[in-house]
């Protein structure tokens, strides 16, 4: 019984331990997808700068300070007009957010279900733990109405057997009551004392 009561002790401890051990590990490996995601936009938009860059000294080098201003206006005008895009949740910014939406979607769904199956195994754990206690509690009710029962029949018996020996005292006691009467009319009768012998 109590080995039977160990071995799913250390089977409820193992499956809970392996579910939380599970669920760290999902949400490490969801922090290191966002670092990494995080990281390759910041990448892209640095590239894109220095390609830029490039591009406007390239064009400074080979034509006039009249083409050059006019080609780092028109890049001002561009970038100007990029940046409230990409803050309104251009495609650069709004990949990531909905990734990670999606992602944290996953993982709570994943935590709800192993929820769910640990809260299953505990009720099913626990009306095994209740049935198991009624067929005990039933079974030693079983065996206090037995004892009973031999309790009874045991004082039964004693009450019988000692009704039997004091019948016999009592009877004995009459019976010298008469042996006694009967040599107490014949002294009388004859008028001699009987004399006891104290012979050693």
């Amino acid at each position: 019984m109590n080995d039977d009561y160990n071995t799913e002790l250390a089977v409820g401890v193992a499956a809970a331990a392996y579910i939380i051990n599970s669920l760290v590990e999902d949400e490490a490996r969801h922090r290191i997808k966002i670092r990494r995601s995080a990281q390759d936009t910041i990448s892209g938009v640095r590239s894109s700068d220095r390609v830029t860059m490039r591009y406007s000294s390239k064009e400074i080098e080979t034509a006039g300070e009249t083409s050059s201003r006019k080609l780092m206006e028109k890049d001002n005008r561009s970038q100007e007009s990029s940046l409230p895009r990409s803050k309104k949740g251009g495609s650069s910014s709004g990949r990531p957010i909905a990734w990670e939406k999606a992602e944290m979607e996953k993982l709570n769904k994943r935590c709800e279900n192993m929820k769910a199956s640990i809260l299953a195994w505990e009720n099913e754990k626990k009306l095994r733990a209740k049935v198991k206690m009624d067929k005990r509690k039933k079974e030693l009710e079983r065996r206090i109405k037995i004892n009973q029962q031999l309790y009874q029949t045991k004082i039964s018996r004693i009450d019988h057997i000692g009704g039997g020996a004091k019948a016999e005292v009592d009877e004995k006691r009459r019976h010298e009551e008469l042996k006694i009467k009967e040599k107490a009319r014949k002294i009388r009768a004859s008028g001699k004392v009987p004399v006891s012998c104290f012979c050693f």
